[in-house]
């Protein structure tokens, strides 16, 4: 389980630098992912575990920061309330990609590993 955890967290913070890499941002959970299967090394259902748990982690401080900005622009005149709930839709959309294609990349990692030649 530790392994996995260390993996979640490998993969999270690549795909954070990953993003602010022009060009490679939008395969940026992608990549996240793949590292983070590949050091989880539990085959499919690692892999699967370690990118739900990389999902997880990466939810958290996106729907906190989303949610900040959405309450302290949500007081803006004229398009306060247009600007909050955009950013908590963009919020949204941005932690699905994230979360679906890095779920796909750490199952990739996890089964790439498994079926490495030694």
């Amino acid at each position: 389980m530790a392994r996995t955890i260390a993996g979640a967290l490998i993969g999270m913070v690549c795909t954070i630098i990953f993003y602010f890499i022009p060009g490679v941002n939008v395969i940026a959970p992608l990549l996240g992912g793949l590292l983070a299967g590949y050091y989880a090394d539990g085959g499919f259902r690692g892999g699967l575990q370690t990118g739900v748990l990389m999902t997880i982690f990466m939810i958290i401080p996106g729907i906190l920061l989303g949610g900040i900005l959405g309450s302290i622009l949500r007081g803006a005149p004229v398009l306060g309330g247009f600007i909050a709930a955009s950013t908590f839709i963009i919020t949204l959309v941005i932690v699905a990609h994230s979360a679906v294609v890095g779920i796909i990349g750490s199952v990739l990692g996890a089964v790439l590993e498994e079926n490495r030649a030694i």
